[in-house]
């Protein structure tokens, strides 16, 4: 009776592991074909895509349309020489979502982007255009010199106003001084060095902040004295007033401006070519 026992329990376990085998096959290859039909439709998807696009169906994404674009110059002292450098902040206007974008490289510091951002909204307002629908983008070319400060400011407002106008600023020309949210070009530093930098390379106007005309700079003295045969040698430097447009004269003309729009008439407007 054990041995007859054993054996049914040996049927039934067989019987079982064969059910399982062939359920277990039947589920692999299911699973197998629905791999397969899945494949297939992905497949039939992109050549769909791929049909549709070499038929001008749906184009791909386009970038950005381009609605101005304009370059100003700039002026900029090195910190390593105290050299004055010439160089350019180009803007463009593109399709977008009121985004002010500023290129980085080089490196430009925080102050400066500040600058940036109410050099945008200056212009915005001067030209009387809603930018909520577009981006600007500000980039600058100065020999990789770090920008720093807002004496960039004036350029970029005229840059901007004339990207948004699709006009261009004059290129014989440069502007140095910063930009409030009212409009005000205010002062700068290092202007007779930013001035020298403008004659040399070849600029024909000079546009400083009110008042920025005539500069003081220090002139550097060296003296010597001999004691008991030793030269003592002393260096100093002496303030010195210069009057830019006299000190240029006829090679480069300076002119002061106080407000936006007195830089509008000499750098863009009507009157540019009178300045």
């Amino acid at each position: 009776m054990q041995n007859g026992s054993g054996k049914d329990v040996a049927i039934v376990a067989l019987g079982v592991l064969l059910v399982f085998t062939v359920s277990a096959s039947f589920i692999l290859l299911h699973e197998k074909q629905m791999t397969i039909e899945s494949l297939e439709r992905e497949l039939a998807a992109k050549e769909r895509l791929l049909e549709a696009y070499a038929h001008n169906e749906t184009p791909p994404p386009q970038p950005s349309l381009c609605l101005g674009a304009a370059r100003a110059n700039i002026v900029a002292v090195r910190s390593i020489d105290n050299v004055g450098v010439l160089g350019g902040v180009h803007v463009e206007v593109k399709e977008g979502g009121g985004r002010i974008l500023v290129n980085t490289n080089p490196f430009v510091e925080p102050d400066t982007q500040y600058s940036i951002r109410t050099a945008v909204e200056v212009a915005a307002r001067f030209v009387g255009v809603n930018l909520s629908d577009k981006d600007v983008v500000v980039s600058f070319d100065i020999n990789g010199t770090l920008i720093g400060g807002p004496s960039a400011g004036a350029a970029t407002t005229l840059a901007t106003i004339a990207a948004l106008e699709g006009k261009k600023v004059r290129s014989d020309a440069v502007i140095t001084g910063t930009i409030d949210e009212d409009g005000n070009i205010g002062a700068v530093g290092a202007v007779f060095e930013k001035a020298l930098a403008a004659e040399r390379n070849g600029m024909r106007f000079f546009l400083v902040p009110e008042g920025e005309s005539v500069v003081i700079t220090y002139e550097k003295k060296v003296e010597e004295r001999r004691i008991f045969g030793f030269v003592i040698r002393r260096v100093y430097y002496v303030p010195k007033e210069i009057d830019l447009k006299q000190y240029f004269g006829d090679s480069m003309r300076v002119v002061e401006v106080g407000r936006i729009e007195e830089a509008y008439k000499y750098m863009i407007g009507d009157g540019a070519a009178e300045i």
